[in-house]
């Protein structure tokens, strides 16, 4: 058996008298699919924060490659090889989507600020490598003719597949992604489905914090339910789908909120 990519053990946070994430523990091997579900203020969200430093735990440990991440500033994982979206898409309005995906990347050049402001060679060679990558990255998705509209011009859907889009522009080793189908339509949740299997075949990792049960159950390898901070459930979909706890604790309310 392959080693984990991530290894979180016992992850703690309290906001005052409110335990958000309970002694979670998150095993992450490569070329899989984590999901994390639970309902809304489960701490699904926080678990992330906790991970990629945007929020200290009160407790436990983060291994990520072989890196004490907990020691590091977040703007540090993506030259690591670890990415992640939020809830809501983190475009710059006035770029285009061919260089917002091309900010996702940029961990990966060499030329500094300097350079890039005097155009010298490098700089140009490397911006038109990044141009080439993100072109790719807009052909994979589907979203080649949106490459000159400005962020602030997408739809939603679209606006949503290029914050994936950016992420996996930056040759991310882990891929940590918060509602990635929030606002898409029934084609693009499969378009995006058909990626993510992608993603992790070529060897990637991914955890996933989703709200469709339904994408969830048929692209993730295992799944860990979070209910009030604490863990409820964690293994094979169809295992998790079937347990009590998460019918009490998730599913349940989701399957009779959902049913005609």
């Amino acid at each position: 058996m392959t080693d984990p990519v991530l290894h979180a053990s016992g992850l703690t946070k309290r906001f005052g008298g409110l335990t958000a994430v309970d002694g979670v523990d998150l095993t992450v091997r490569p070329d899989t699919i984590r999901a994390v579900i639970g309902p809304n203020g489960a701490g699904k969200t926080t678990l992330l924060d906790l991970i990629t430093g945007f929020t200290r735990p009160d407790a436990g440990a983060v291994t990520f490659d072989g890196h004490d991440v907990l020691r590091l500033p977040p703007h540090r994982l993506p030259g690591l090889g670890l990415m992640r979206t939020f809830q809501s898409a983190r475009l710059v309005p006035r770029l285009t989507a061919r260089e917002n995906v091309m900010l996702g990347a940029h961990h990966l050049t060499r030329a500094r600020f300097l350079a890039d402001g005097l155009r010298l060679p490098l700089a140009r060679r490397e911006q038109r490598a990044l141009a080439e990558r993100a072109d790719a990255v807009l052909d994979h998705l589907g979203l080649r003719g949106y490459a000159e509209h400005k962020g602030s011009e997408l739809p939603t859907g679209v606006a949503r597949l290029l914050e994936v889009g950016r992420a996996l522009a930056g040759a991310p080793k882990l891929l940590l992604l918060d509602e990635p189908a929030a606002g898409l339509d029934g084609a693009e949740t499969a378009e995006l489905a058909g990626v993510l299997r992608g993603v992790a075949a070529a060897g990637t990792a991914i955890v996933l914090i989703e709200h469709d049960v339904d994408l969830v159950m048929s692209i993730s390898d295992e799944v860990l339910v979070l209910d009030a901070g604490a863990v409820v459930a964690d293994g094979p979909p169809a295992e998790v789908r079937a347990d009590p706890a998460v019918l009490a604790a998730y599913l349940g309310t989701v399957e009779q909120d959902t049913t005609p």
